[in-house]
């Protein structure tokens, strides 16, 4: 994994509590928190529940998406001319993901509470990304949540038209039986007109 890719979806940030061992060759394993509290309060918040995860699928994915648009060194290449991605990588990306998501989902409850909120908001989640030193990340969130909220929409309009389609919605339910019982009664004399039909050319 290079170094480029790894500061690309994880940026260590000192002052978020990573700092980097010294070292000759640069190595992502070397990243090390510089004090517990970040473990202790994602641990406090969250029960410290080894079974969370993100779909490996996925994130193998986006990996694929996003390393073709990266630069790299002819000589870390595979023969195809493509850099690639060992899934310990993979796993520990997982695991810097995890724990980054922690740090968002508190911070942004610290904010909610100190409104008094009792919900969490677009808003609370962008000002935690700038107080955690990622606010050049908001850009894309935001982009991202617009994309959901049309999704959302297009989904509530086709409920709608399903609710209202031929007026359904403002008829009650005896209404609604009487309908369905005349239209049985149109079917059955349909097919029995049909039978007499056929039996009269016989």
């Amino acid at each position: 994994m290079s170094q480029h890719l790894f500061n690309t979806l994880v940026p260590p940030r000192a002052h978020l509590g990573w700092t980097r061992e010294t070292s000759r060759s640069w190595n992502p394993y070397t990243y090390r928190l510089k004090s517990t509290h970040a473990v202790i309060m994602s641990d406090k918040e969250f029960g410290n529940n080894d079974d969370l995860s993100l779909p490996k699928a996925t994130v193998q994915k986006i990996i694929s998406e996003v390393l073709p648009q990266l630069p790299h060194e002819d000589a870390n290449s595979s023969k195809e001319g493509e850099m690639t991605f060992t899934r310990p990588a993979r796993d520990l990306l997982i695991s810097c993901s995890l724990e980054f998501l922690r740090m968002l989902s508190s911070e942004s409850n610290d904010i909610s509470e100190r409104e008094s909120k009792k919900t969490i908001s677009v808003e609370h989640v962008e000002q935690a990304l700038t107080d955690l030193g990622f606010g050049s990340y908001i850009e894309s969130c935001r982009g991202v949540v617009g994309e959901w909220q049309e999704v959302q929409k297009k989904r509530i309009g086709r409920g709608e038209k399903m609710r209202n389609f031929g007026g359904f919605d403002k008829m009650g339910e005896e209404e609604l039986r009487k309908m369905q019982e005349a239209l049985l009664g149109e079917a059955r004399g349909r097919m029995e007109g049909g039978g007499a039909g056929q039996n009269d050319g016989q």
